[in-house]
């Protein structure tokens, strides 16, 4: 088994997809002129994979909280059920 390698910055979860590659779940900006992450989004990190899921956090913010639980909790269900059946390869890397 490969030694793990350190997550991406940024990176809050992590998907081991059927084919190798990983779903990554990060906190990101929904438009340019946000000055504060207000969106959870998931990308699959598979070649030739486009699949991409994200959740604003506005709809699910409720008392203390801004709303990133609910958005988290949606975007890792679409992510775990995306690594469940996505055989595309991980990239290669880059060479140095």
């Amino acid at each position: 088994m490969s030694e793990q390698q350190p997550w991406p910055t940024g990176v809050i979860a992590r998907y081991l997809t059927v084919g190798g590659a990983t779903v990554d779940v990060s906190h990101d900006m929904h438009l340019i002129t946000d000055t504060k992450p207000n969106l959870t989004l998931a990308r699959c990190g598979g070649a030739n994979c486009e699949a991409s899921h994200h959740e604003r956090w506005a709809p699910y913010a409720f008392r203390n909280d801004n709303g990133s639980k609910g958005a988290n909790q949606e975007v890792g269900k679409w992510a775990q059920a995306h690594a469940e059946t996505c055989r595309a390869l991980p990239r290669p890397e880059a060479p140095q």
